[in-house]
Protein backbone atom coordinates (compact mmCIF):
# COMPACT_ATOMS: atom_id res chain seq x y z
CA UNK A 1 0.00 0.00 0.00
CA UNK A 2 1.33 3.62 -0.15
CA UNK A 3 2.41 5.14 2.22
CA UNK A 4 0.17 7.97 4.34
CA UNK A 5 1.33 11.10 5.89
CA UNK A 6 2.46 9.53 9.08
CA UNK A 7 4.48 6.89 7.43
CA UNK A 8 6.89 9.31 5.95
CA UNK A 9 10.00 10.65 7.76
CA UNK A 10 10.42 13.67 9.34
CA UNK A 11 13.42 14.23 6.76
CA UNK A 12 11.34 12.93 3.89
CA UNK A 13 8.57 15.60 4.45
CA UNK A 14 10.94 18.50 5.27
CA UNK A 15 12.42 17.61 2.16
CA UNK A 16 9.43 17.93 0.23
CA UNK A 17 8.16 21.02 2.23
CA UNK A 18 11.34 22.86 0.45
CA UNK A 19 11.91 21.24 -2.60
CA UNK A 20 8.32 20.39 -3.92
CA UNK A 21 5.62 22.56 -3.59
CA UNK A 22 2.55 20.56 -5.66
CA UNK A 23 4.42 17.36 -3.79
CA UNK A 24 3.49 18.12 -0.65
CA UNK A 25 0.22 19.65 -1.88
CA UNK A 26 -0.24 15.72 -2.89
CA UNK A 27 0.84 14.11 0.32
CA UNK A 28 -0.97 16.38 2.63
CA UNK A 29 -4.90 15.75 0.23
CA UNK A 30 -3.69 12.01 -0.53
CA UNK A 31 -5.38 10.40 2.38
CA UNK A 32 -9.10 12.52 1.49
CA UNK A 33 -8.10 11.57 -2.50
CA UNK A 34 -7.22 8.12 -1.88
CA UNK A 35 -10.76 7.98 0.35
CA UNK A 36 -12.96 9.55 -2.58
CA UNK A 37 -11.76 7.62 -4.99
CA UNK A 38 -12.05 4.29 -3.19
CA UNK A 39 -15.90 5.06 -2.22
CA UNK A 40 -16.53 6.18 -6.04
CA UNK A 41 -15.35 2.62 -7.74
CA UNK A 42 -17.10 0.42 -5.15
CA UNK A 43 -20.08 2.26 -4.89
CA UNK A 44 -20.34 2.41 -8.96
CA UNK A 45 -18.43 -0.28 -10.24
CA UNK A 46 -21.76 -2.98 -10.28
CA UNK A 47 -23.35 -0.59 -12.98
CA UNK A 48 -20.47 0.00 -15.24
CA UNK A 49 -22.76 -1.72 -17.89
CA UNK A 50 -25.77 0.55 -17.46
CA UNK A 51 -24.37 3.84 -17.96
CA UNK A 52 -23.45 6.19 -20.63
CA UNK A 53 -21.12 5.98 -22.53
CA UNK A 54 -19.27 9.34 -21.71
CA UNK A 55 -19.84 8.07 -17.87
CA UNK A 56 -18.70 4.53 -18.26
CA UNK A 57 -15.11 5.97 -19.78
CA UNK A 58 -14.58 8.45 -16.77
CA UNK A 59 -15.42 5.39 -14.20
CA UNK A 60 -12.57 3.41 -16.09
CA UNK A 61 -10.10 6.36 -15.50
CA UNK A 62 -11.25 6.47 -11.96
CA UNK A 63 -10.24 3.11 -11.85
CA UNK A 64 -7.26 3.45 -13.34
CA UNK A 65 -6.57 6.56 -10.63
CA UNK A 66 -7.20 4.32 -8.15
CA UNK A 67 -4.88 1.56 -8.71
CA UNK A 68 -2.27 4.36 -9.43
CA UNK A 69 -2.62 5.71 -6.07
CA UNK A 70 -3.97 2.96 -4.00
CA UNK A 71 -3.05 -0.62 -5.50
CA UNK A 72 0.35 -0.61 -6.23
CA UNK A 73 2.62 -1.81 -3.54
CA UNK A 74 6.70 -0.95 -2.10
CA UNK A 75 5.86 2.74 -3.27
CA UNK A 76 5.98 5.37 -1.10
CA UNK A 77 3.88 8.32 -2.07
CA UNK A 78 6.71 10.56 -1.68
CA UNK A 79 8.21 8.34 -4.48
CA UNK A 80 5.05 7.71 -6.65
CA UNK A 81 4.16 11.12 -7.18
CA UNK A 82 7.22 13.54 -6.48
CA UNK A 83 10.19 13.15 -8.74
CA UNK A 84 12.46 14.32 -6.42
CA UNK A 85 16.61 15.19 -5.42
CA UNK A 86 17.98 13.65 -8.12
CA UNK A 87 15.83 15.69 -10.71
CA UNK A 88 17.95 18.60 -10.06
CA UNK A 89 20.95 17.15 -11.93
CA UNK A 90 21.76 18.65 -15.33
CA UNK A 91 23.84 17.17 -18.06
CA UNK A 92 26.86 18.23 -19.44
CA UNK A 93 25.07 19.28 -22.43
CA UNK A 94 22.86 21.34 -20.50
CA UNK A 95 25.20 23.42 -18.39
CA UNK A 96 24.38 26.04 -20.48
CA UNK A 97 21.04 26.17 -20.63
CA UNK A 98 18.70 28.71 -17.98
CA UNK A 99 16.08 26.64 -15.74
CA UNK A 100 12.99 28.13 -18.39
CA UNK A 101 15.19 26.55 -21.26
CA UNK A 102 15.69 23.60 -19.69
CA UNK A 103 11.83 22.95 -18.27
CA UNK A 104 10.76 23.84 -21.94
CA UNK A 105 13.13 21.12 -23.27
CA UNK A 106 12.20 18.52 -20.81
CA UNK A 107 8.67 19.08 -21.51
CA UNK A 108 9.23 18.19 -25.24
CA UNK A 109 10.37 14.32 -24.00
CA UNK A 110 7.63 11.95 -23.03
CA UNK A 111 10.11 9.78 -21.05
CA UNK A 112 11.66 12.48 -18.75
CA UNK A 113 11.15 11.63 -14.59
CA UNK A 114 8.50 14.40 -14.18
CA UNK A 115 4.77 14.55 -13.41
CA UNK A 116 2.94 16.15 -16.07
CA UNK A 117 -0.29 17.43 -16.82
CA UNK A 118 -1.33 17.43 -20.76
CA UNK A 119 -4.51 19.06 -22.14
CA UNK A 120 -4.42 18.93 -25.99
CA UNK A 121 -7.03 20.27 -28.80
CA UNK A 122 -7.34 19.22 -32.07
CA UNK A 123 -9.52 20.65 -34.95
CA UNK A 124 -10.07 18.27 -38.25
CA UNK A 125 -11.60 18.64 -41.25
CA UNK A 126 -13.53 16.83 -43.60
CA UNK A 127 -13.80 13.65 -41.30
CA UNK A 128 -14.75 10.86 -42.90
CA UNK A 129 -16.95 10.87 -46.66
CA UNK A 130 -18.49 14.01 -45.76
CA UNK A 131 -16.50 17.07 -46.72
CA UNK A 132 -18.58 19.09 -44.27
CA UNK A 133 -17.76 16.66 -41.29
CA UNK A 134 -15.46 18.95 -38.95
CA UNK A 135 -14.02 17.33 -35.68
CA UNK A 136 -12.87 19.11 -32.13
CA UNK A 137 -10.73 16.85 -30.15
CA UNK A 138 -9.69 17.08 -26.98
CA UNK A 139 -7.51 15.21 -24.77
CA UNK A 140 -6.17 14.57 -21.61
CA UNK A 141 -3.13 13.28 -21.19
CA UNK A 142 -1.08 12.72 -17.67
CA UNK A 143 2.35 11.13 -16.99
CA UNK A 144 2.82 9.97 -13.51
CA UNK A 145 6.21 9.01 -12.48
CA UNK A 146 6.87 5.90 -10.12
CA UNK A 147 10.02 5.24 -8.61
CA UNK A 148 10.77 1.60 -8.27
CA UNK A 149 14.24 1.21 -6.69
CA UNK A 150 17.37 3.30 -7.51
CA UNK A 151 17.48 3.88 -11.24
CA UNK A 152 14.68 2.75 -12.30
CA UNK A 153 11.02 4.39 -12.97
CA UNK A 154 8.13 3.35 -14.10
CA UNK A 155 5.93 5.78 -16.37
CA UNK A 156 2.09 5.62 -16.27
CA UNK A 157 0.94 7.53 -19.32
CA UNK A 158 -3.33 7.25 -19.15
CA UNK A 159 -5.08 9.37 -21.92
CA UNK A 160 -8.54 10.05 -22.23
CA UNK A 161 -10.00 11.60 -25.17
CA UNK A 162 -13.55 13.51 -26.21
CA UNK A 163 -14.68 13.78 -29.79
CA UNK A 164 -17.19 17.14 -30.64
CA UNK A 165 -17.73 16.10 -33.93
CA UNK A 166 -19.80 18.86 -35.94
CA UNK A 167 -22.28 18.35 -39.05
CA UNK A 168 -22.08 14.33 -38.09
CA UNK A 169 -25.75 13.30 -37.05
CA UNK A 170 -24.21 9.95 -36.95
CA UNK A 171 -22.03 10.55 -34.22
CA UNK A 172 -22.17 14.08 -32.55
CA UNK A 173 -20.42 12.83 -29.83
CA UNK A 174 -17.34 10.35 -28.96
CA UNK A 175 -15.83 9.15 -25.97
CA UNK A 176 -12.83 7.39 -27.29
CA UNK A 177 -11.59 3.94 -25.75
CA UNK A 178 -9.45 5.47 -22.66
CA UNK A 179 -6.00 4.42 -22.74
CA UNK A 180 -2.98 3.46 -20.42
CA UNK A 181 0.74 3.38 -22.06
CA UNK A 182 3.35 2.62 -19.18
CA UNK A 183 6.94 2.61 -19.70
CA UNK A 184 9.91 0.54 -17.21
CA UNK A 185 12.90 2.94 -18.07
CA UNK A 186 16.11 4.07 -16.17
CA UNK A 187 16.03 7.74 -14.11
CA UNK A 188 18.54 9.21 -15.67
CA UNK A 189 20.96 7.91 -18.18
CA UNK A 190 22.79 11.37 -19.69
CA UNK A 191 21.22 12.75 -23.04
CA UNK A 192 19.57 9.60 -23.38
CA UNK A 193 15.86 7.73 -22.81
CA UNK A 194 14.24 5.18 -23.55
CA UNK A 195 11.84 2.71 -21.46
CA UNK A 196 9.29 -0.29 -22.78
CA UNK A 197 6.19 -1.27 -20.74
CA UNK A 198 2.85 -3.09 -21.26
CA UNK A 199 -0.16 -1.21 -22.98
CA UNK A 200 -4.09 -1.58 -22.02
CA UNK A 201 -6.78 -0.47 -24.09
CA UNK A 202 -10.34 -0.49 -23.00
CA UNK A 203 -13.44 -1.33 -24.82
CA UNK A 204 -15.47 1.74 -25.94
CA UNK A 205 -18.96 1.81 -24.56
CA UNK A 206 -20.62 1.84 -27.91
CA UNK A 207 -19.56 1.30 -31.16
CA UNK A 208 -19.77 4.95 -32.55
CA UNK A 209 -16.84 5.80 -30.27
CA UNK A 210 -14.56 2.96 -31.46
CA UNK A 211 -13.80 -0.36 -30.81
CA UNK A 212 -15.30 -3.16 -28.31
CA UNK A 213 -12.75 -5.43 -28.01
CA UNK A 214 -9.87 -4.99 -25.20
CA UNK A 215 -6.57 -3.92 -26.40
CA UNK A 216 -3.57 -5.33 -24.83
CA UNK A 217 -0.09 -4.75 -26.30
CA UNK A 218 3.21 -3.02 -25.57
CA UNK A 219 4.47 0.94 -25.81
CA UNK A 220 8.15 1.90 -26.02
CA UNK A 221 10.06 4.87 -26.72
CA UNK A 222 13.57 6.30 -27.32
CA UNK A 223 14.99 9.71 -26.92
CA UNK A 224 18.41 11.42 -27.67
CA UNK A 225 18.31 15.13 -25.77
CA UNK A 226 21.89 16.61 -26.77
CA UNK A 227 22.04 20.11 -25.72
CA UNK A 228 18.53 22.39 -26.74
CA UNK A 229 18.01 19.02 -29.19
CA UNK A 230 15.13 16.47 -28.69
CA UNK A 231 14.95 13.89 -31.31
CA UNK A 232 13.03 11.04 -30.11
CA UNK A 233 9.77 8.56 -30.97
CA UNK A 234 6.91 6.69 -28.70
CA UNK A 235 4.74 3.88 -29.96
CA UNK A 236 2.41 1.32 -29.07
CA UNK A 237 0.99 -1.78 -30.74
CA UNK A 238 -2.10 -3.22 -29.52
CA UNK A 239 -3.86 -6.29 -30.38
CA UNK A 240 -7.61 -6.80 -29.83
CA UNK A 241 -8.83 -9.28 -27.71
CA UNK A 242 -12.50 -10.31 -27.55
CA UNK A 243 -15.28 -10.94 -30.52
CA UNK A 244 -17.42 -8.10 -30.11
CA UNK A 245 -16.50 -6.47 -33.67
CA UNK A 246 -19.06 -4.01 -33.99
CA UNK A 247 -17.16 -1.08 -33.34
CA UNK A 248 -13.91 -2.30 -35.50
CA UNK A 249 -10.69 -4.15 -34.21
CA UNK A 250 -8.24 -3.28 -31.72
CA UNK A 251 -5.48 -4.33 -33.69
CA UNK A 252 -3.10 -0.74 -33.78
CA UNK A 253 0.18 0.37 -34.32
CA UNK A 254 0.65 4.08 -33.37
CA UNK A 255 3.44 5.62 -33.79
CA UNK A 256 4.88 9.25 -32.72
CA UNK A 257 8.23 10.98 -33.77
CA UNK A 258 9.09 14.18 -32.55
CA UNK A 259 11.79 16.64 -33.10
CA UNK A 260 12.30 19.83 -31.06
CA UNK A 261 14.58 22.78 -30.83
CA UNK A 262 14.29 25.05 -27.38
CA UNK A 263 15.65 28.46 -27.24
CA UNK A 264 17.56 29.61 -24.47
CA UNK A 265 14.89 32.48 -24.02
CA UNK A 266 12.39 29.33 -23.16
CA UNK A 267 10.53 28.83 -26.92
CA UNK A 268 10.37 25.68 -28.25
CA UNK A 269 10.14 24.72 -32.12
CA UNK A 270 8.79 21.19 -32.69
CA UNK A 271 7.74 19.01 -35.75
CA UNK A 272 6.15 15.97 -34.58
CA UNK A 273 3.99 13.46 -36.28
CA UNK A 274 1.49 10.84 -35.65
CA UNK A 275 1.44 7.46 -37.69
CA UNK A 276 -1.88 5.12 -37.20
CA UNK A 277 -1.96 1.51 -38.60
CA UNK A 278 -5.38 0.03 -38.22
CA UNK A 279 -4.01 -2.90 -39.75
CA UNK A 280 -6.69 -5.66 -39.74
CA UNK A 281 -9.12 -2.99 -41.85
CA UNK A 282 -5.89 -1.38 -43.59
CA UNK A 283 -6.65 1.98 -42.59
CA UNK A 284 -3.63 4.11 -42.50
CA UNK A 285 -3.51 7.97 -41.44
CA UNK A 286 -0.63 9.97 -41.06
CA UNK A 287 -0.95 13.06 -39.40
CA UNK A 288 1.71 15.87 -38.77
CA UNK A 289 2.23 18.91 -36.85
CA UNK A 290 4.61 22.46 -36.68
CA UNK A 291 4.25 24.01 -33.50
CA UNK A 292 5.64 26.59 -31.65
CA UNK A 293 5.58 26.80 -27.95
CA UNK A 294 6.30 29.03 -24.79
CA UNK A 295 7.18 28.33 -21.21
CA UNK A 296 6.98 30.25 -18.45
CA UNK A 297 6.76 29.87 -14.64
CA UNK A 298 3.87 30.90 -12.94
CA UNK A 299 3.33 30.43 -9.11
CA UNK A 300 6.21 27.72 -8.73
CA UNK A 301 5.15 25.68 -11.99
CA UNK A 302 6.19 25.48 -15.89
CA UNK A 303 3.72 26.12 -17.97
CA UNK A 304 3.89 25.62 -21.46
CA UNK A 305 1.80 26.78 -24.38
CA UNK A 306 2.17 25.14 -27.91
CA UNK A 307 0.20 26.18 -31.01
CA UNK A 308 0.04 25.32 -34.59
CA UNK A 309 -0.86 24.09 -37.92
CA UNK A 310 -1.49 20.12 -38.52
CA UNK A 311 -1.55 18.48 -41.99
CA UNK A 312 -3.20 14.86 -42.68
CA UNK A 313 0.39 13.78 -45.37
CA UNK A 314 -1.49 10.32 -45.35
CA UNK A 315 -5.67 9.55 -44.97
CA UNK A 316 -8.24 6.93 -45.15
CA UNK A 317 -11.93 6.99 -45.36
CA UNK A 318 -13.22 7.71 -41.63
CA UNK A 319 -9.65 10.24 -40.83
CA UNK A 320 -9.90 13.98 -40.96
CA UNK A 321 -8.39 14.99 -44.12
CA UNK A 322 -5.80 18.33 -45.21
CA UNK A 323 -5.25 21.19 -42.91
CA UNK A 324 -5.97 21.93 -39.25
CA UNK A 325 -4.92 23.08 -36.03
CA UNK A 326 -3.41 22.55 -32.83
CA UNK A 327 -3.33 23.65 -29.00
CA UNK A 328 -1.52 21.97 -26.20
CA UNK A 329 -0.58 22.78 -22.35
CA UNK A 330 1.38 21.47 -20.43
CA UNK A 331 2.16 21.99 -16.42
CA UNK A 332 5.27 20.50 -15.38
CA UNK A 333 6.20 21.76 -11.47
CA UNK A 334 9.25 23.81 -11.06
CA UNK A 335 12.81 22.13 -10.71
Amino acid sequence: MLKSNSDCGESQLESIRKNRPMGWFLLRWHGLVKETVQTRVLMHAHSLAHVPAHVFSWRIFFILVAAILVVLPNVSLAQALVAKDNRKEVTASEAHMSDLARAGKHMQNRLYPQTVLSFTYNYNQMVGADPQFQQNEFEFAPIVPLRLGDGLQLLLNPAVTYNQNNNDPQAPQQWEPVQLATFFAPQYSGDWYAGVGPYFQAPAATARDGSRQTGLGVSAGVYYTPGNWVYGVTMYNAWGLGNNLTGGSANMLDIQPVLSYTTKQGWSYSLSGQYNNGYTANSVSNQLTLSAAKTLKVAGMHWQFQVGPTYMVTSNPSSAKGWGGYFGLTITPSD
